[in-house]
């Protein structure tokens, strides 16, 4: 299940996007999903997977912990976590990744138990993990945190209960369905997140037999205590990913059409850059854009769903910096995700940041020596460098394994020049 690591990547702009790519399935619906097979105890199989680092090292994870996984096809593959056992995920594997502490709500909910290294994953500000801890207290579990590991315990057993988020927090909405599917008893989550892949989560635990009303809003009710069954079930469409081949095509100029692409998981995106002057529609395949003149600047605040993502907002910085005037953007989730503006200003753009907002000015990019400091930093870099003059070389560029499956063929198939 290995992944072939680049660890440069050589792009020479310039060059119009043309043609057509497939969009892949979602690694933000695809993780939840995974470390869910574990509260089911059976056969699940997941269609639609994509084969990237994030991913395949959570299959490993889920092997250490006595699964049986097996692909049976590309991009399908067979859970079997009849097996399982809990407190057994190795500390390196579980800390380099920021989405395995979804393993604390899955082992919590079907093991009554749970011990993981506190996760990691990209440097983009702080994100601690009390609301999880919020969660699982109100649902009767006891949490330690010692030696660089969370602990939690319900000696009681978990019972249903009122869980109320202060703000939106998509780690910790996933771990409270995780643990409350199996509380017997009521969950009613307040303040929950939106985000199509917490519906596309709660779609797959429904086939299982678990009962949970509101997904996609606010307000989520969870009939716990339900036993579950493994299911069959078809992941999202990445829509992180379209909407990065949509900033991509409007810094380079260009048509493509992104296969599989659903226009409603990317409302706010899609608005933002059509109002930018791009040209996006939905056909029977998926998104058809095309930029053919200049841009106009924007004024865009990421937030969350439904909002513009704040995995979107370095992205469309970047292709802010080939638009007719000043651009800010401002990111409430994450004010702190600015590391890809120094990486920008190397390539000739007239970026700045301040109080958790970028101002962007006209640019004329070139090319340049950039490192890709985080993930959607590192996809930004890349935006950048189609449009920009000369050759553009991303060190560092494993990072974009982390959520983009072939990405250096997608983008030669699509026109650009493209090595590593």
């Amino acid at each position: 299940m290995g992944v072939i690591t680049m660890k440069k990547l050589l792009i020479r702009g310039g060059v119009p996007l043309c043609g057509e790519t497939e969009i892949a399935g979602f690694k933000n619906a695809a993780l939840p999903i995974l470390y869910a097979t574990v509260l089911c105890g059976e056969v699940s199989v997941i269609e639609n997977l994509p084969r990237i680092r994030d991913v395949l090292l959570t299959l490993e994870i889920l092997k250490a912990m006595g699964a049986v996984v097996l692909f049976i096809e590309p991009h399908t593959v067979m859970i079997d976590t009849r097996h399982a056992l809990p407190c057994r995920s190795p500390d390196g594997m579980v800390s380099g990744l920021r989405a395995s502490s979804y393993l604390l709500g899955a082992e919590l909910g079907r093991f009554g138990k749970t011990r993981a290294a506190i996760p990691g994953g990209c440097r983009i500000g702080a994100r601690p993990l009390d609301l999880h801890v919020l969660a699982f207290t109100a649902l009767g579990a006891d949490i330690t945190c010692a030696d660089g590991a969370i602990s939690a315990t319900a000696p009681e057993g978990l019972c249903g209960g009122e869980i109320a988020f202060p703000t939106p927090s998509v780690g910790a909405t996933v771990n409270a369905i995780l643990a409350s599917v199996m509380a017997p008893g009521k969950t009613r989550i307040t303040g929950a997140a939106k985000e199509p892949h917490i519906v596309d989560l709660c779609t797959y635990l429904t086939a299982c037999g678990a009962k949970i009303d509101g997904a996609g809003s606010g307000e989520l009710l969870v009939h716990g205590g339900k036993r579950l069954s493994g299911a069959r079930h078809r992941l999202m469409p990445d829509m992180i990913e379209a909407g990065t081949f949509l900033t991509a095509v409007g810094a380079a100029g260009g048509e493509i059409l992104l296969r599989g692409a659903d226009e409603r998981h990317l409302a706010s995106t899609v608005t933002a850059l059509c109002d930018m002057g791009m040209q996006i529609g939905s056909t029977g395949e998926g998104l058809l854009a095309r930029r053919r003149g200049g841009l106009s600047p924007c004024r865009l605040i990421a937030e969350p769903y439904p909002g513009i993502p704040t995995d979107m907002h370095p992205q469309i910085a970047a292709m802010a910096t080939v638009a007719d005037g000043e651009s800010r953007i401002a990111d409430h989730v994450f004010p702190g995700r600015f590391g890809y503006a120094a990486e920008l200003c190397r390539m000739g753009a007239q970026v700045s940041v301040s109080e958790g907002e970028i101002t962007v000015l006209p640019s004329a990019l070139r090319g340049a020596h950039v490192s890709a400091v985080d993930l959607r930093a590192g996809a930004a870099e890349v935006v950048a460098a189609l449009a920009a003059h000369g050759r553009t070389v991303i060190t560092e560029s494993e990072v974009l394994e982390r959520g983009y499956e072939d990405l250096g063929r997608k983008l030669t198939e699509l026109g650009a020049t493209v090595e590593g």
